[in-house]
């Protein structure tokens, strides 16, 4: 299996431990290892296939946090949702989920703190501009819970527009009111759009091995977000799982299109053609790597088996 080729390459370590978890999709055990990697790292994680292992870690966290939301342990799922903060600080959807799991466990500043930082990255976030303003709602500082409305009505989808103009209406006459108080629960009601519904089912359909189904969601995904490099290199992962090796290479090709540097795309673009039996394809994918990264472990491994290969020639 591709995937099972992709963790060879992998140094024998807590890394490799973390990411066959992380592929598992057993988040806690993939977290604990992360984190014996970054303490072995001194917590430096510098270096472009460093990035791609930053991308893994905090995706690990989120799910973990996630898990940990479910089972109502807010502050826990905090503690995960921090240190993928601490990791990746521009992705305004953590520090908005961070500030729900403050408010869940009343921790009214932080809460506010980390919608604030959300909206810094995205003003245009309009659950967290809607959160905002019910945390001053419930400080009862409506003066600014009204001002934050107002911003929201910009920001606001279609059809929640109306209801949005409802609640500035209800916090100018009865701001404490069962109506506004019912407004604000729909309007910050978890709506995922169908892209990510798609997303999340092809992610677990990958770590149960169900390759065909994922490609089936992955296709309605991509559909509706083409210029998504993660989508379609979670879609070449698929395609290559199945032994689809031509339409896995369209789809990192795709996802280097839109992205050149994106080194999980390339390396896999790599190994799939390693797989395929164009080892020179490979190794040019492999100079670019090296090139933007001369460390990049993953690569220097893939290397050591393709040199020989080729000197054959």
């Amino acid at each position: 299996m591709f995937i099972n080729r992709f963790l060879g390459f992998l140094p024998k370590s807590n890394l490799k431990k973390a990411l066959s978890f992380l592929n598992k999709g057993e988040y806690k055990r993939s977290c604990r290892e992360f984190e014996a990697y970054l303490a072995h790292k001194a917590g430096v994680i510098g270096g472009k296939d460093q990035e791609m292992i930053r991308m893994y870690m905090v995706e690990s966290f989120i799910e973990y946090a996630r898990e940990l939301e479910n089972a109502e342990k807010y502050d826990e799922s905090a503690a995960e949702l921090e240190k993928a903060v601490e990791l990746q600080p521009h992705y305004a959807d953590v520090h908005f989920t961070l500030g729900r799991m403050y408010g869940y466990s009343d921790k009214t500043v932080n809460a506010r703190e980390s919608i604030k930082r959300a909206l810094a990255i995205n003003p245009d976030y309009f659950r967290a501009r809607i959160m905002l303003a019910k945390s001053y709602r419930d400080d009862k500082k409506h003066d600014r819970c009204a001002e934050e409305i107002e911003r929201a009505m910009s920001a606001a989808p279609n059809f929640f527009i109306e209801q949005v103009r409802e609640l500035s209406r209800e916090i100018r006459i009865e701001p404490d009111g069962k109506r506004a108080d019912d407004l604000f629960e729909r309007l910050l009601e978890e709506r995922p759009s169908s892209s990510q519904v798609s997303k999340q089912i092809a992610l677990e359909a990958v770590q149960n091995g169900d390759y065909e189904y994922a490609i089936t969601e992955l296709k309605k995904s991509v559909s509706m977000n083409p210029n998504y490099p993660d989508m379609h290199n979670l879609l070449g992962i698929a395609y290559a799982n199945m032994g689809m090796t031509d339409d896995a290479v369209m789809e990192f090709e795709i996802a280097l299109k839109v992205n050149p540097e994106y080194l999980k795309a390339r390396i896999n673009m790599a190994l799939t053609l390693y797989e395929k039996g164009s080892s020179e394809a490979a190794m040019t994918h492999l100079k670019v790597i090296l090139n933007l990264d001369p460390e990049n472990e993953l690569a220097n491994n893939l290397l050591k088996e393709l040199e020989p290969v080729l000197n054959k020639r």
